[in-house]
């Protein structure tokens, strides 16, 4: 192998390896319920009580400050426990994305009140959240979005539909994509994120069977939903 293709293994801290163990007896102790079918499902496979499980372990948003549910550990540390989860195929797609996505972002650019509100019950595996990103004609070129967010006293009014949404059905969230001005032929001006209460409104969700019968993936349709102005992510555009 050329030396600039090789890449020493990186010994991780002692104390991952004794992390390491507790995972293991931990997942040890569910295993036996999973069949083959949903250990191949692993990072879509939604199980709400294994999920609470990980969560009464501090193994969700475990890099996220104790102030919002989380634990103060490292990334390795982190790295450690999706290892182990992914590698016996655990059904991690109650808290994946929360974990891995909506959660840092909302760490970043959210307000106190959408960190205190959301965070905590995302790191107890209590409720999940999805991304509205997709579109019918726009794919993955997200610059191409038609979903609007209008203006409308005290929050936004957002109509359209969104595609592909993973667990959209068992979600207590979305954090959508859409325009706040402009039109599609703007591209990526003019593009804010909203957090959705699913429970509003207004709001439709649709599965998606997909070639093995299962319906994962949704379409989400906004007809006129309201949005309060504290559900949005850092700035407007």
């Amino acid at each position: 192998m050329p030396a600039a293709l090789h890449f020493p293994h990186a010994p991780l801290p002692p104390e991952t390896e004794a992390l390491r163990l507790e995972v293991r007896a931990f997942l040890a102790d569910h295993q036996a319920s999973w069949s083959a079918r949903s250990v191949a499902q692993s990072w879509v496979g939604f199980d709400r009580d294994f999920t609470r499980a990980v969560g009464a372990r501090g193994w969700i948003g475990m890099t996220w400050p104790t102030a919002y549910g989380g634990q103060d550990r490292s990334m390795l540390e982190r790295y450690v426990v999706l290892e182990e989860m992914m590698a016996v195929g655990a059904p991690i797609g109650a808290h994946s994305t929360g974990d891995r996505q909506t959660g840092p972002l909302l760490l970043r650019l959210g307000t106190e009140d959408q960190k205190r509100a959301v965070l905590p019950r995302l790191a107890r595996g209590e409720i999940s959240i999805c991304v509205g990103l997709s579109e019918p004609d726009a794919g993955s070129d997200l610059a191409a979005i038609r979903s609007r967010a209008e203006p409308a006293p005290g929050g936004w009014r957002l109509n359209g539909r969104k595609i592909w949404t993973t667990n959209a059905h068992q979600s207590a969230y979305m954090l959508g994509l859409f325009r706040t001005e402009g039109t599609a032929s703007d591209r990526q001006k003019g593009l804010s994120q909203l957090l959705v209460d699913l429970s509003s409104p207004g709001i439709e969700i649709r599965g998606i069977r997909d070639l093995s019968g299962q319906a994962h993936f949704n379409e989400v349709t906004f007809d006129d939903v309201f949005v309060p102005d504290a559900g949005l992510i850092g700035e407007a555009g």
